[in-house]
């Protein structure tokens, strides 16, 4: 009976653990806020994602280089798959400041990026 128990409120601790660890990643990727254009700050480029929080295309200019393809957020880790079928590019991916973030990898090396702010006004739906 007691070894029951025990399994009931290991049951119950993982469960919590589980919830507050994906409330957390959710809150960090609104954090985040990664669908957008940034500007690379100091230098020539600019990166335009496109789609949900975690996934979808993307176009990069830097300068002379130039790609798109889709992206995927895994961990920390930003991975772009290029339409060239270049394979995947892993960039490991900073929060420095809301609207801002950092980049580094094997084209991006070391590059701060801020969001450009668009003029559109979001307006709200009726039901």
């Amino acid at each position: 009976m007691s070894s029951l128990l025990i399994v009931i409120v290991v049951a119950a601790i993982v469960t919590i653990w589980i919830r507050g660890t994906r409330r957390n990643r959710l809150e960090w990727l609104r954090k985040l806020d990664l669908p957008g254009r940034w500007q690379c700050e100091g230098q020539d480029g600019t990166l335009e994602l496109q789609g949900d929080l975690h996934e979808g295309r993307y176009k990069l200019n830097d300068g002379t280089y130039r790609d798109q393809g889709r992206w995927v957020l895994e961990g920390h880790d930003l991975l772009l798959t290029s339409d060239r079928q270049d394979g995947v590019a892993r960039y490991d991916l900073r929060l420095f400041d809301q609207g801002k973030i950092g980049l580094d990898g094997p084209i991006l090396q070391r590059r701060v990026y801020v969001r450009l702010a668009d003029n559109v006004v979001p307006l709200r739906r009726t039901p």
